[in-house]
Order: C-alpha cells, then structure tokens, then sequence
C-alpha cells in the first residue's frame, strides 16, 4: 500500500548518462534559473535526483518552452511544498497521513511499485475497481486526506527516480502506469469520487509535470468511458495523449509485455513476477492472484469446463465477463462418469452481472467425482461474451487445519 517499493531486479546499467531530453533550448533554462534564484531549486530536484538544469528543463517541457509560464509554475510548486512541509510528509507513515491504516487502504484503494520498464521507468499500478472513496471516507479518512495520502505516493515514487538514475547512468525521470478498471461501475462515481480524482489531476498537472511516461487504463468497462471524457478534461492534451483505454485482456497483455519484460511484470497481468501482496480479495484478479485464461462463448452456445475433484476436496471457481452477463452454474458426475447438464445440479443455471464484480466461490467437502462448469449464453441471439475465469481444484485447502 502506498507504493511500496518492489525488490524485484532493475534493468542492466547503461553505459554513461544519456543526455537530456529534446525540447527547450539552454538558453532558456538559463533564463529560468536565473529567475529562481533564492528559491533553492537544488532541495527540491535532489529527491529525484535532478539537477536544477533538469529541473528547470522538465518544466519548461509542461509550459512549451515558454519562460515565464514556466517560471510561474515552478514557483507555485516551491510555495507549495515549503507550505505543505512535503520534505517532512515523506518520513509520515501512511496512518497518519491517510487517517486510517494500510491494510484499510489495501482494500479500499490499492495501489502499489513493482519492477521496471524497459526504458528504466518504475511500473507502478492501482486497481481502480477497488477504490472505494465513500468507504474510506466513512471510516476515518477524507477527500483531503487521500489527497495528501496521494501526494505521499508520488513523492515516495520521484524517490525510485534518483536510485534508477544512478544505477542506469541515465537520467530516468517518469514513469509507467497500469491502470486496472476490473469492477468498476458507475456505484463508484460519486461527488467525493469526481472530487478526489479531479484533486490528483490538478496535484499531478501543477507539481509533478512529465511525470507521466505512458498510462494504459485496462480491462475498462462501458461506464467508464463515459467517465472518461470527464476526467480527461482535467489534464492538458500532451498528458492525455500518454492515455490509453483498453478492453480485455486480448487487448492489453501484449501491450504490457511490449513494455515491461515478463521478469518485471506482475504475474496478474501475464509477466512472471509474483504480486508483492494478497490479491484474492482484489476485484478483477484470480482467486491465487495469477493470470486468468480468457474465452469466448458465441451467440447462442455455452463453454463447459470439466474439473475431476478428490473426496473432501474443494473446488474454487472466479470469473468475469466483458460489458456483458452470462449464465454460470455447475453439475455432478460419480467417478467413471461424464458429467452433463442433465447431471446433478450442485450450482443453479443463474445469471450473476460478472460484468460489474468478479465473482468467486468455492465448494468445500466435496464428493469424489466430475464436475462441468458451465457458461451458458444460449439465450443470447446475437451477443458473443468474453468470460475470464481460473478454476482450482484439489484436497483438503493448504490452510485447512482440520
């Protein structure tokens, strides 16, 4: 929670430091930094391992070269961080920050660093079906609050920027987001919602310009790209060129591998890299918290998964649909039988909105035999359903002491 910072591997080092990124000329970072003097650029561009140059340039890049807006801007942020102590914000732990504990965080806005692109740049991801503003607020925290709790997380990630610049020998000054829409639904868009997202566009627009290296928002439901045409008229039109919506994973999965190498990417989005939490209680994400197979089942047809099962064993299932429901249910079969759905009905044919929740169950003290689970969308005419689902099945659960 809070970013934590991944002990995953970094890319190999490069061989020198690559020179700064085209855009304003020296002559205008020259000017600008004369123009700050007295504002002890150096404090402030030391936490990512900036110099004032770099500093100076990155701004200049968010103002389109242009001196005085630049100048403008840089000494609106200064203010602000000698104002909101920001350097003392870092060393506060995320209760006291936030007004309520990490794990409350975790379950309600998760977000979290793990490994590195393979330009250099810190993946950092949130499961945004999962950030349950109201909630929060109800229990401690407020719109204000997880906007400083926010502001925690970028000031702790600009920190992975200086130790990735040093040991790239490159300079190393954005970063590469992942955005998971799984569970999301318009429930989740109220006025404190709007109010708090609204409140990290502006933050990260006025004190963490070029940020920003690439932002895909994945497995995005219909409802949120309505939404989206509201948020993105919060950002200025080069941030919002970095976004990208995305569907399913067929969408998505070879994006992020384009990006991220499989070593460094998160195992829930189909890299190898273990989560660095518990993820079973995470919308949109399996039950083990590995990657989900994706099928489709056609207009008028079913998919049937057979799954043999020992005595007293259980049986776990967790799926989601794309924009669309589907039937689910499950049947049994004894040993040395195939089961059909005119076997044993253990689970009801029903429909269950997969689309807005995953959903997620188990069978315990099970009896010995096959089961066939079953995704039936026969009575669709005309719609084909994308369904992602992980199934575990075997004896006696690991934590089952009994």
């Amino acid at each position: 929670p809070g970013c934590p910072v991944s002990p995953l591997p970094r890319p190999s080092p490069s061989p020198a430091m690559s020179p700064a990124a085209a855009g304003p000329s020296d002559e205008a970072v020259e000017q600008l930094l004369h123009r700050c003097k007295g504002m002890d650029l150096a404090r402030w561009a030391a936490a990512s391992g900036e110099s004032e140059q770099e500093m100076a340039h990155r701004f200049l890049r968010a103002r389109k070269g242009n001196v005085d807006n630049a100048f403008t801007m840089l000494s609106n942020d200064v203010n602000w961080r000698v104002d909101n102590d920001i350097d003392a914000l870092v060393s506060k732990s995320v209760a006291e920050v936030a007004g309520v504990d990490e794990e409350t965080l975790w379950n309600y806005f998760p977000a979290w660093h793990q490994g590195f692109d393979k330009h250099g740049r810190p993946v950092l991801y949130t499961a945004y079906g999962n950030c349950e503003v109201d909630t929060l607020c109800g229990m401690g925290s407020s719109v204000e609050k997880l906007l400083m709790y926010h502001v925690h997380q970028q000031e702790t990630c600009v920190r992975l920027l200086a130790s990735q610049s040093e040991a790239l020998q490159k300079r190393v000054d954005s970063f590469f987001f992942v955005v998971d829409a799984k569970g999301w639904g318009l429930r989740l868009w109220t006025r404190k919602a709007m109010s708090f997202i609204k409140g990290m566009a502006d933050l990260d627009g006025a004190h963490y310009p070029e940020r920003l290296g690439q932002l895909y928002v994945i497995n995005c439901p219909r409802a949120l790209v309505w939404t989206y045409k509201v948020i993105v008229s919060w950002v200025d039109a080069a941030t919002a060129t970095k976004i990208q919506l995305l569907g399913g994973p067929s969408e998505w999965q070879h994006l992020l591998l384009n990006h991220v190498e499989s070593s460094q990417l998160c195992s829930i989005y189909g890299g190898r890299a273990q989560p660095p939490f518990d993820a079973h209680n995470m919308a949109g994400f399996s039950a083990s918290g590995e990657p989900m197979t994706t099928v489709t089942v056609g207009a008028r047809s079913d998919f049937k998964l057979p799954v043999s099962v020992p005595a007293g064993g259980f049986l776990t299932w967790c799926y989601s649909t794309e924009n669309h429901d589907v039937k689910f249910g499950v049947f049994y079969a004894p040993e040395g039988h195939s089961p059909s759905t005119k076997s044993e009905c253990v689970v009801p044919v029903q429909k269950h909105k997969a689309e807005e929740k995953e959903v997620i169950d188990t069978l315990n003290g099970c009896k010995a035999g096959n089961y066939l689970l079953v995704w039936d969308n026969c009575y669709s005419m005309l719609t084909s359903k994308v369904v992602s689902y992980r199934i575990e099945a075997g004896g006696k659960p690991p934590d089952d002491t009994n």
